[in-house]
């Protein structure tokens, strides 16, 4: 009689703390919130990844959510557990916000996108091991600065640009929490949404430096591996052809208190984003860490990229950069985070250890 009432109490304890217990038996998918509550009952990270593994998940994987599941106290072994369970959901028919589609031997089937989200978006798979596991697709934040765009080390440093990145991150996070969804699909607010920042007050000037950043210090993405293949979907996106662009690495730097990682900048006229003709030649000057890589076309808008040597330790993206420097933007589409604008401003981070 003991055996069994110790039984019946341990399952009690397991029902009242374990909410994916409850979601399989009811067929609510596991969410988030699940996920930290979990955490914040002490659970053990073994039943937590266990909980994951066989309950169907409904995670919000976008920048947004993950930031928030750090800030709950989530390891990263879970995060990177959640990620895989929503890839492998999406892979196997599922479409969920905040996801982005599976790249594979031929184009892919875009997933239903997150309320605010671009229509369509590239994306971006790293290989690990047998199977591909998908990046996050990262809107970039884009600030001004009168710093000169000598290099993104010097740049982060620039006292004036963190604080406007700072400012722009916190608009972009009271927007959320009004509308109650994420702009850009994945990243804190999307692309050059916010430009000026505390500069606004400036006196006006001819030419100031654009500065585009990913939001937090470090991708929670883990590569296997130094030397990582990665495949990139861009086919298919309104106003792109593909042909006219190429995925690259580049390494970010983080800025000193670590809330951001600079992807790249350039010179321009102060009102280089209100222009709707194509006339914006970013990056024919733009300024980034770009890592030697060979890019095997595929088909059009979907290639294989490959470093062309070992990386060392640091903070990464793979972006999609104009394959003619010379190139032309409408600076409305950058600002608006439409057609090439959109391309250009997203970037896929990873870490390597």
């Amino acid at each position: 009689m003991r055996r069994v009432c110790f039984i019946l109490s341990l399952v009690m304890v397991l029902f009242a703390c374990a909410p994916g217990v409850r979601a399989q038996q009811t067929g609510k998918a596991l969410t988030n919130e699940d996920v930290i509550s979990m955490v914040k009952n002490v659970l053990p990270e073994s039943v937590i990844l266990s909980a994951i593994k066989t309950n169907d998940p409904n995670f919000d994987i976008s920048a947004t959510g993950l930031i928030a599941l750090k800030k709950a106290g989530v390891s990263a072994k879970v995060m990177e557990a959640m990620l895989n369970a929503a890839n492998s959901k999406k892979s196997a028919g599922g479409a969920f916000a905040g996801s982005a589609p599976a790249v594979t031997g031929a184009p892919a089937v875009a997933a239903t996108p997150a309320a605010g989200a671009p229509a369509w978006q590239p994306t971006v798979s790293s290989q690990q091991g047998s199977t591909n596991v998908n990046l996050l697709a990262e809107a970039t934040e884009i600030v001004q600065t009168k710093s000169k765009p000598t290099s993104l080390n010097t740049l982060a440093a620039d006292q004036a640009m963190n604080e406007a990145l700072n400012l722009g991150a916190q608009a972009a996070q009271q927007a959320l929490l009004k509308s109650g969804s994420v702009m850009g699909n994945s990243a804190v607010s999307s692309g050059a949404n916010i430009l000026g920042g505390i500069l606004s007050h400036r006196p006006k000037q001819t030419k100031v430096t654009y500065v585009w950043a990913l939001t937090g210090g470090n991708s929670a993405a883990n590569v296997d591996g130094n030397r990582p293949t990665f495949e990139v979907n861009y086919a298919g996106i309104p106003g792109v052809t593909a042909d006219q662009f190429e995925p690259v690495i580049v390494k970010l730097s983080p800025t000193p208190q670590s809330n951001f990682r600079l992807v790249g900048a350039t010179e321009a006229a102060t009102t280089a984003e209100q222009s709707t003709q194509q006339d914006w030649p970013i990056y024919s000057s733009f300024v980034e860490d770009r890592v030697p890589a060979t890019a095997q076309k595929v088909s059009p808008g979907h290639a294989k990229l490959i470093p062309s040597a070992a990386l060392s330790p640091g903070q990464y993206a793979v972006a999609l950069r104009p394959a003619d420097k010379s190139h032309k933007f409408s600076g409305e589409e950058v600002a608006k985070n439409h057609g090439e604008g959109l391309l250009f401003n997203y970037a896929w981070s990873f870490s390597v250890k």
